[in-house]
């Protein structure tokens, strides 16, 4: 399995092997070799280096690239470079090389150019001559390679106010998170990685892919039934949000993913409204309150028998004293996988570490302004790290955490997972509803919320774009990610 790390652990296990007796210029080297190899080598090529070790890099590919025979000119911005830098653009007067100047007489009209400016390290917003430069590469001609990570982006959330747009990205010994999340899906291109010898120390989160997914499709076993992979509810509905369709979709999908049986619990004064939607789920009638769901002991012990896995939250509504008490006795009462949605996300806010004394198995699933209320941080501060704040969330509730996004993350606080196939077909209304009712299928079939939570992303991102390519990314709906969820599940099948 692919692996992303932080920008603190690869910094950390590049002072390792240094530490360990690998000079940082062999490590230099070893990536310029790395970035010569990925690299057209025909035409005429523009190495843009900044003063940093990024800007090293590019010194040091551009001795490469002269001993090779290639056209390769060198643009520097700052004299002040540091001094691994300064070691390869030595080497380069060594050699006889002269084709190198300030990027001021740079005309941006190459084949290619090399994106050398910044490295992991950068945070912020490029000023002045940076920014320029990078809205120049923006608009030339060339095909853009970036070294490590496209300069301007930041390396940990993968956010961008200016930055490099690369048509391939050859990241160093490993990819950096912010590659995959954020503004990175958007500037990266292609990405390839180069092994360098250095030894990750540290966190490595796990980028979900085909390979995770295709063993929970194993082929049934003929002895089997319905009872056998469990039993899914979702509660939710109220006159506020009616949305019986968009329930009725999230039932389907936990069937979908395997469950043996669904069911629906609704209020009761909306049974009728939901009943014309509802085919392959049961119907559960809980006592309500003006259309909204209300706390009642008895109906929740009943439906809740023999469930595997409940969803908990689509379309509640807007009584929060209600919903936070169905949630709490369902979580501190009930020995089974809970995943809390929407309005039940929006019931506790920051007490959410009330459930943290619980005897279910909990997921969170919030998108980032629901993640902002859940921990007091600003949306701004969550998407500049949305790894450590699904994290220190996960680590404070004692649960797991999937926070929605174009890169799903996915934690219980120790271990960390990124679903990056992600595709904007997904933003619309009642996607949210199948993702947590695809998750909760899976749950109801006793995989681990952890990885039920990656399945059910992976598995609704790879619906959408079957969808997509008979609505197009602008038309698909969450019924037809629904629908196309079966070609994606007989594809496992067959």
């Amino acid at each position: 399995m692919r692996y992303a790390v932080s920008n603190k652990v690869m910094s950390e296990s590049d002072k390792a092997c240094i530490a360990g007796g690998v000079p940082s210029v062999e490590l230099m080297a070893r990536a310029a070799k790395g970035v010569f190899d990925n690299i057209d080598k025909s035409g005429k090529t523009y190495i843009i280096c900044g003063k940093g070790n990024n800007g090293g890099d590019g010194f040091a590919l551009a001795c490469l690239m002269s001993d090779a025979g290639c056209d390769v000119t060198v643009f520097y911005i700052s004299d002040n470079i540091s001094e691994d830098a300064r070691y390869y653009k030595d080497e380069l007067s060594k050699r006889g090389f002269d084709k190198i100047y300030h990027v001021d007489k740079c005309d941006y009209d190459c084949d290619q150019i090399v994106d050398c400016i910044f490295g992991t390290g950068f945070s912020g917003v490029p000023k002045d001559e940076y920014a320029d430069v990078i809205k120049r590469i923006n608009g030339s001609r060339a095909r853009v390679v970036s070294v490590d990570i496209p300069s301007g982006l930041d390396g940990t959330g993968g956010v961008a106010k200016i930055a490099v747009r690369a048509d391939r990205t050859v990241a160093i010994q490993a990819v950096k998170s912010g590659l995959l999340l954020g503004d990175g899906k958007d500037l990266c291109g292609e990405i390839v990685t180069v092994d360098i010898g250095i030894a990750i120390i540290g966190e490595k989160y796990a980028v979900i892919d085909d390979g995770f997914i295709g063993p929970l499709f194993e082929k049934r076993k003929n002895n089997c039934n319905k009872g056998t992979f469990g039993k899914s509810l979702i509660i939710g509905g109220s006159a506020e949000f009616p949305g019986a369709p968009k329930l009725a979709e999230a039932g389907r999908a936990a069937l979908r993913a395997g469950a043996g049986l669904n069911t629906l619990c609704v209020p009761y004064s909306l049974v009728g409204a939901y009943a014309g939607s509802v085919v392959e789920s049961t119907l559960f009638p809980m006592a309500d309150r003006d259309g909204r769901l209300a706390f009642d002991k008895g109906s929740i012990d009943r439906v809740m028998k023999g469930m595997t896995a409940v969803v908990i939250g689509p379309g509640m509504g807007s009584d929060r004293d209600e919903n936070a008490k169905i949630c709490e006795y369902v979580v501190k009462n009930c020995d089974c996988d809970c995943i809390l949605d929407a309005d039940a996300l929006n019931a506790f806010g920051t007490e959410i570490v009330r459930l943290k004394d619980k005897k279910a198995r909990l997921l969170l699933t919030p998108h980032p302004k629901e993640a902002s209320r859940l921990t007091g941080k600003s949306v701004e501060s969550i998407l500049a790290d949305p790894v450590t704040s699904v994290k220190e969330l996960a680590q404070a509730v004692g649960c797991v955490v999937l926070l929605k996004g174009a890169t799903t993350v996915v934690s219980d606080g120790e271990k960390t997972a990124l679903v990056v196939n992600g595709t904007p077909a997904l933003a619309k209304g009642g996607s949210g509803d199948v993702l947590t009712g695809t998750v909760c299928g899976f749950a109801a079939r006793g995989i681990s919320l952890f990885y039920a939570a990656c399945a059910g992303a992976y598995l609704c991102a790879e619906a959408a774009k079957v969808a997509e390519k008979e609505y197009g990314d602008w038309g698909v709906l969450a019924s037809d990610v629904c629908k196309a969820a079966k070609s994606i599940v007989d594809t496992y099948d067959a």
